[in-house]
């Protein structure tokens, strides 16, 4: 009977002992991928940057990123980072926001997709050291679900923007182009058009900027009698006016947005407008700088809108019968600030001479101000 169990015992033992190996052999193996993967599965917040232009960052190909909700991204847009992109997104199924700092690469010419129905914020921004880098390329942009859109490129890239659900987008800023691009004709008609696709995507938006690059684009392929989106939603509106173009476009934006209730203007430098004119690049302006009042006066200037901002003038005449026709048809009006152009060179118009235009509010307050 001794000798049984000490066969028996011996042999346990050995099992025992193999098992033991084994199992320390497998945690050797793959403890660090469990404790990678169980360190990704719990954050909330991730930041990658690249090396040698390629991100060396790996994703578990055994797991997922189930609470990542920030991930702030800055990269080289090329081909196998795309195809690590599209494999990051399918891993977060709660990511919200969403930071990308993208510098174009020449060669890809691949068309890229934001596919996130749980984002709630994109930041976009490309930079690109030639004007060529970056305009060939395209993004579509399927977030039914965002709140917040930030897209910054100079170099007029193809944005496809799907409709986003009422009411959910407060806040869109579009920076795409730059105003000497347009000025120097180094851009097309059908190239400057894309500009305006975009903004027919967020023309769903609170709260919109569009900057001077935008407008010149947008200016340079609309012409009077085109579709001009309508913003159903927008309450406050940045705009900027470049010079070449002027106050082309602001008509249209008081007429197609009903319920505006308030709109800042931002002149662009009149240094900008006279060096042009002196080196050949631009012709000179006509004396009503693109202004053309609407038929009938819109209806958010007789109910809605509230308060008006006016940056930067360059005291020219031109100016007057915008910020006249404004005063003269605002019902609603509670306040208007106007600024000049610290170092500006006309001296057409001053002070006086706005204090006295007609008002339509008795109760508006005028603030005036170098």
């Amino acid at each position: 009977m001794a000798t049984r169990w000490k066969k028996y015992s011996k042999r346990n033992t050995y099992y025992f002992r193999y098992r033991r190996r084994l199992i320390l052999e497998m945690y050797r193996k793959y403890s660090q991928r469990y404790k990678d993967y169980l360190r990704y599965q719990l954050r909330k917040t991730l930041h990658l940057g690249t090396r040698n232009d390629f991100i060396s960052f790996r994703i578990p190909s055994y797991g997922r990123f189930p609470n990542l909700k920030v991930l702030n991204l800055k990269l080289h847009l090329t081909l196998p980072n795309s195809v690590f992109l599209k494999r990051l997104f399918r891993s977060c199924p709660l990511l919200e926001d969403l930071y990308m700092d993208i510098t174009c690469v020449d060669n890809f010419d691949q068309t890229f997709r934001f596919c996130i129905p749980t984002l709630i914020l994109l930041q976009l921004k490309l930079n690109a050291d030639e004007f060529d880098s970056c305009r060939h390329k395209e993004f579509i942009i399927n977030t039914p679900n965002l709140e917040s859109l930030s897209i910054t490129d100079p170099s007029l890239s193809c944005f496809r923007i799907h409709d986003i659900v009422l009411p959910s987008l407060i806040q869109a800023n579009l920076s795409i182009g730059k105003s000497s691009y347009v000025h120097d004709f180094q851009v097309s008609k059908d190239e400057a058009s894309r500009v305006m696709e975009a903004l027919k995507g967020v023309r769903n938006a609170i709260d919109l900027t569009l900057p001077f690059g935008t407008t010149s684009a947008l200016s340079y392929c609309f012409d009077d009698g085109d579709d001009f989106p309508i913003f159903p939603c927008l309450l406050d509106l940045q705009l900027g006016i470049d010079y070449c173009f002027g106050w082309k476009l602001l008509p249209y934006f008081l007429e197609n947005s009903p319920v505006l209730r308030c709109i800042s203007l931002y002149r662009e430098s009149e240094t900008k407008y006279t060096t042009a004119i002196a080196e050949g690049k631009h012709k000179e302006a006509d004396d009503t700088y693109g202004w053309k009042p609407p038929k009938q006066v819109p209806e958010c200037l007789m109910d809605r809108l509230k308060n008006i901002e006016v940056r930067n003038l360059w005291r020219r005449k031109a100016e007057c019968e915008v910020v006249k026709y404004l005063l003269e048809n605002g019902k609603a009006l509670e306040k208007m600030r106007i600024s000049f152009e610290e170092d500006g060179i006309s001296d057409e118009i001053d002070e006086d001479t706005i204090e006295n235009f007609p008002r339509a509010s008795e109760s508006m307050i005028l603030k005036i101000s170098d």
